[in-house]
């Protein structure tokens, strides 16, 4: 809290955070809903899923071109201008009920996440250079924090304003864009702190994305932990968010036969949901706790170990396995943050959102692919099976880097 209070750059990019994703939040929950009202339903939300998707796959491209946008700042509050004027749109259009409005409103939303990617890359090297390398950890907790508590209150606090609108998504596209209006004033009014020099890059302007290149860099950033081999934490990495991310649905399928509080599936998804959100959320604000000094090898290992046991646990065990996630969750968020810190050390500013954008989407298709994959495997082959092949998978990882650095020794 003492950074949000004495460091003026950094309030303005949280406070400008929180407008965005409350904003965010609010309409993507509304817009779901808006989807399940037409007829033939399954195919729309099917169709606002799919969509969904896609902006993962550009992350380092609009981090390219916050890279080569010279004046950042003003940059940021035109971009949260621009989505001010985008969602006036959606308000207008919404209520025009036809698959072309619901396909403009869809591909709305899609920008809008495109230049939320734009607009955190605008920000990283102005964290970079306003905020100390000591309180990288805390302010990106901080700002971790925020989201996941907007993301636990957000859906119930959406549908009581949509209820309290008279289900009127007109009106709440118009209450998303006067949020998005508000953080553009607060970084218009904030914008003598965000300023800093760019040296311009002699690349022609052209933008590539080479998997081998990502690769390269991640092993760079990876290889200042120096505990384990960057090619060990990277694999790692991949298979906690193939196997967080492939988890997640599973447990709604394992909630319809395996429920720990009976017949009430609601609450048993709700309860398993908020375990892990709260202990993202806890984690977060707790940045000075006994995981600070520890280094991201030993945190990985631990998260690995405690998803072993709650993929063993899950189906006989309900109310111990909540407790798990909860940990699961404290223990993942300490991740994101340690990394940003680590890649803050050793990228130029004039690389970072680019470099920063390509992990991210290297990541991210981990995550995908873990959805497809652990859901496919529940269908074909049940669901019990499933939850032993992610702790076997989970338990391989656990302990390659133990077998890694055997062999180098012997050879």
């Amino acid at each position: 809290m003492r950074l949000i209070t004495k460091n003026s750059a950094f309030r303005s990019l949280f406070l400008c955070g929180v407008f965005n994703t409350t904003g965010s939040n609010l309409f993507a929950l509304a817009f779901l809903i808006y989807a399940s009202t037409y007829p033939n339903s399954k195919f729309y939300i099917s169709l606002v899923a799919l969509f969904m998707v896609i902006p993962t796959f550009f992350n380092a491209y609009m981090g390219y071109l916050a890279d080569r946008t010279k004046d950042k700042k003003r940059a940021l509050f035109m971009t949260s201008w621009i989505q001010t004027i985008l969602f006036i749109g959606v308000a207008f259009a919404i209520e025009q009920r036809s698959f072309f409005v619901f396909l403009f409103c869809i591909l709305i939303n899609l920008v809008d996440e495109l230049l939320a990617m734009y607009k955190d890359g605008l920000e990283l090297p102005i964290m970079q250079s306003r905020v100390s390398s000591d309180d990288i950890q805390p302010a990106y907790g901080l700002i971790q924090g925020a989201s996941s508590l907007i993301g636990i209150v957000g859906k119930p606090i959406g549908l009581a304003l949509l209820a309290i609108l008279g289900n009127s998504f007109s009106l709440l596209a118009l209450v998303n864009a006067g949020l998005y209006f508000i953080s553009g004033i607060v970084l218009f009014e904030s914008r003598k702190y965000l300023y800093i020099e760019v040296t311009k890059k002699p690349d022609g302007g052209k933008f590539h994305f080479s998997l081998k290149e990502t690769l390269l860099q991640i092993i760079k950033v990876f290889k200042v932990e120096g505990t384990t081999s960057a090619i060990s934490l990277i694999i790692i990495i991949l298979i906690i968010n193939f196997s967080i991310n492939g988890i997640l649905p599973l447990i709604d399928l394992a909630m319809v036969h395996h429920n720990p509080f009976g017949h009430n599936f609601g609450l048993a998804v709700t309860v398993f949901s908020l375990s892990f959100s709260l202990g993202v959320f806890i984690s977060s604000f707790f940045m000075h706790d006994f995981f600070q000094k520890k280094n991201l090898s030993f945190i990985l290992k631990l998260v690995l170990g405690l998803l072993i046991l709650f993929s063993l646990f899950l189906m006989s065990f309900g109310l111990v396995s909540i407790a798990l996630f909860f940990a699961i969750g404290y223990c993942f968020a300490k991740v994101n943050p340690k990394l940003t810190s680590i890649i803050f050390q050793i990228i130029p500013k004039e690389d970072l959102a680019t470099i920063r954008g390509g992990i991210s989407t290297f990541f991210a298709t981990a995550s995908s692919m873990g959805v497809l994959v652990f859901v496919a495997l529940a269908n074909l082959i049940g669901l019990s099976l499933t939850f032993y092949i992610i702790a076997f998978i989970c338990f391989i990882a656990l302990i390659s880097p133990t077998f890694i650095n055997l062999f180098k020794k012997n050879h």
